[in-house]
């Protein structure tokens, strides 16, 4: 890849309640390389009348791909949130978009712990996502693919919680997606944040939000963004801090709608 180069986050166009292709048509537009399409399991009726652009799993993979690579695009992480505590649907889902991804030509799926359910304690929690990360890291090696672990939930959006989840596999197809925003709704900062995790970090989900939405860390995540530059999160410097530490990765931008993508890119193009 060489350099850091800009990527569309398909959740970006989720509020323009169109299809898939609407999002790599607009991609395309904006002159971007790179898009990272979201997967669910089943499917929905915004999803089957093309209100949505989360694709289904059920979809046939190389028809997705002959559409990216029809727009000339190509696929850095496919985007599959499911939950690291749920030794069934987690991993069953997550399995799934293993090959998915193998399918599309990415290289990463991304994913998260999820919602903690209230009877599990901590140490219960961590021995459920060892066993679910063995089991689907070892599925992982095989198709060679990366599963990376996002800041999404209680144990993601700080530096002590990600690191122990790196901790608990020695394979080298674990890593982390950092997401600039949710650390920052979290109530942390994302630059000190970044910089423990950062040997760690293989995939960036850039996200901008406001320092009032930050909480004590009972919310873990906020639905795409603001365009980045409008917030308060210091992008540029965590920017920076990848930099500095040789990061050869997208930058997948996650905001609210076209326009905000459109003013997203040019104030990154200004820092880059």
């Amino acid at each position: 890849m060489g350099k850091i180069e800009l990527c569309a986050e398909a959740d970006s166009f989720r509020h323009a309640e169109k299809n898939f292709d609407y999002a790599i048509q607009m991609t395309k537009e904006l002159g971007l390389r790179y898009i990272e399409p979201e997967v669910m399991t089943g499917r929905c009726l915004l999803n089957v009348y093309g209100y949505c652009n989360i694709t289904s799993l059920e979809d046939d993979p190389m028809e997705v791909r002959k559409h990216i690579e029809a727009a000339g695009l190509v696929v850095p992480c496919l985007s599959a949130h499911s939950n690291l505590l749920d030794t069934e649907y987690g991993v069953d889902y997550l399995k799934k978009a293993i090959r998915y991804a193998y399918i599309l030509g990415s290289p990463m799926v991304n994913t998260a712990e999820g919602p903690m359910p209230g009877w599990m304690t901590e140490d219960d929690a961590f021995r459920i996502m060892k066993y679910n990360l063995d089991t689907l890291l070892e599925m992982a090696e095989n198709y060679d693919i990366t599963l990376t672990i996002e800041p999404h939930g209680v144990f993601t959006t700080n530096a002590d919680g990600l690191l122990k989840i790196m901790s608990l596999s020695d394979s080298k197809r674990l890593a982390i997606n950092f997401d600039t925003g949710n650390v920052t709704i979290a109530g942390n900062d994302a630059v000190e944040t970044l910089k423990k995790v950062v040997k760690h970090v293989v995939h960036v989900h850039l996200k901008d939000v406001s320092s009032e939405q930050a909480t004590d860390g009972h919310e873990t995540g906020v639905t795409a963004g603001m365009a980045i530059g409008d917030g308060d999160v210091d992008i540029p410097g965590c920017i920076e801090v990848l930099k500095k530490n040789d990061y050869n990765g997208v930058l997948a931008i996650e905001c609210s709608g076209l326009e905000a993508m459109k003013k997203s890119i040019e104030y990154l193009n200004g820092i880059l």
